[in-house]
């Protein structure tokens, strides 16, 4: 009996340390590419976002933004491939429109992360990078994608 408790005990934490450690790793990943994407602009010379096909079309894989824009390789070699979360599935989202509040979701400029099934997840990355709110603010899950805002309004 006492075996089975520590056990119990032993495998609750492990599943707390793993479910930090992902979000720990996707957050990181985050950053990474919102840092890469503003030294792209400044370094390119755009006053504000670039609009999505300056990068490859419609919500462009990071991938083929690397492709599209060489000086983005300079910061951002290739797309993030971390927590079990394949490099095609980050995107690049901006269609010129911008972000009014929580009411409108997500527009501005925002990293994509699609197909991103894991709520609980997102709510940790959302805890540990922004204000908890997983519908409103810099992170937000809208029908298994995350979005990570780089500008709520178009501008850099």
């Amino acid at each position: 009996v006492v075996i089975g408790i520590l056990a119990a005990i032993v495998t609750v934490a492990y599943t707390g340390i793993t479910e930090s450690a992902r979000a720990a790793s996707v957050s990181d990943a985050l950053k990474k590419v919102d840092k890469s994407m503003q030294l792209f602009v400044v370094e390119d010379g755009y006053s504000s976002w670039p609009l999505e096909p300056v990068l490859g079309g419609g919500n462009p894989t990071l991938s083929t933004a690397i492709t599209n824009a060489p000086t983005l390789a300079n910061y951002l070699p290739s797309a993030p491939s971390v927590a079990d979360i394949g490099a095609s599935n980050w995107r690049y989202d901006n269609d010129g429109d911008t972000y009014d509040g929580c009411s409108t979701g997500y527009g501005g400029a925002n990293i994509i992360i699609f197909n991103f099934t894991d709520a609980s997840l997102a709510q940790s990355i959302d805890d540990s990078i922004d204000d908890g709110n997983i519908s409103c603010g810099k992170v937000r899950y809208v029908s298994a994608q995350l979005f990570y805002s780089l500008s709520e309004d178009g501008a850099l």
